[in-house]
């Protein structure tokens, strides 16, 4: 008590006190009478002056000048590069308003979690989204060639030689008793007509028909009549630019050292498409020498005369 009153006296603004103390009414006077502040606490005088050494206000180590922020929309690669040539444990996310909304530090990059893809369709790079190699991809539903997409671990392919993955899909619920509901079916049996060009195609085969008649049975369709009329309104190029007709079905390969695209154009009547020829040839001359292709092709594909021209 002496020691306590002794230092308040001597100017102690604030005085420390460990071992889970008793103040004395004498010492609490004294400070009151001072305006000195009493701290006290159950550690030991060691670990109290370790804990002090660390008990410094934010203020006097954070960073207020030229601060490295991100904003909620940049792509992770973008701010790999930043941060690896800085220094900082943590780095405020803000948003458009500059408001933070969060803070990402190393450890998040380390230990991202990758979107979960399912492949449709396709199985090469080419053919995919952007930074498709970033995902994590734990299935792929296909009827096309083997392509070059790698995983880092086993997954589901499923890749069977049928004219539509729709046929694919399709069996997918008829092998495990599930039956797909009205709007569902009618979807596959579109997708599988349109694939195969109501089984003229070369691809189709016996299996897609025979799917195709079991999904209109449960959609409650005529194919015949649904098959008529989705052509004649899919195939309408009414309004359509020169680009939206070359791109309406399009695909990028990649054969050895060879870039090669390939598109296709169905119609219900070869003569409809001709005015649009010459459009349409001078905008693939664009793209051939913007993208550096080795190979542009378009296939316009008659459906009732069952046969292309390239």
């Amino acid at each position: 008590e002496d020691v306590q009153i002794a230092s308040i006296e001597l100017g102690a603004n604030v005085l420390i006190i460990t071992g889970n103390p008793n103040i004395s009414k004498s010492t609490l006077d004294k400070a009151k009478e001072s305006n000195s502040i009493l701290i006290t606490t159950n550690y030991d005088t060691y670990t109290t002056s370790r804990l002090i050494s660390q008990s410094v206000p934010v203020e006097y180590v954070m960073t207020t000048e030229k601060i490295v922020s991100f904003n909620l929309d940049d792509f992770i690669d973008e701010i790999k590069d930043k941060m690896l040539q800085t220094r900082y444990r943590s780095y405020p996310v803000v948003d458009d308003n500059n408001k933070v909304k969060g803070l990402i530090s190393r450890y998040h990059l380390i230990s991202q979690n990758k979107k979960k893809v399912i492949l449709l369709d396709h199985n090469e790079k080419s053919q995919s989204v952007d930074g498709i190699e970033e995902a994590d991809i734990i299935e792929i539903i296909d009827h096309h060639r083997v392509g070059d997409i790698e995983t880092k671990k086993p997954i589901y392919f499923i890749n069977r030689p049928v004219g539509s993955t729709a046929t694919i899909i399709a069996n997918l619920y008829f092998e495990n008793s599930i039956t797909p509901t009205k709007k569902t079916a009618g979807l596959m049996c579109a997708a599988i007509l349109s694939d195969t060009l109501k089984f003229k195609s070369p691809t189709s085969t016996h299996v897609d028909k025979i799917t195709a008649n079991k999904l209109a049975e449960i959609a409650g369709i005529d194919i015949d009549d649904f098959a008529q009329k989705m052509f004649k309104a899919g195939t309408s190029l009414k309004g359509k630019t020169p680009e939206e007709i070359f791109y309406q079905d399009f695909k990028d390969f990649n054969l050895s050292k060879y870039k090669i695209g390939i598109g296709q154009v169905t119609t219900m009547d070869l003569s409809s498409i001709e005015k649009m020829k010459e459009p349409i040839i001078e905008y693939m001359k664009i793209v051939c020498k913007d993208k550096d292709y080795d190979l542009l092709v378009l296939m316009l594909t008659d459906i009732i005369n069952e046969g292309s021209e390239l």
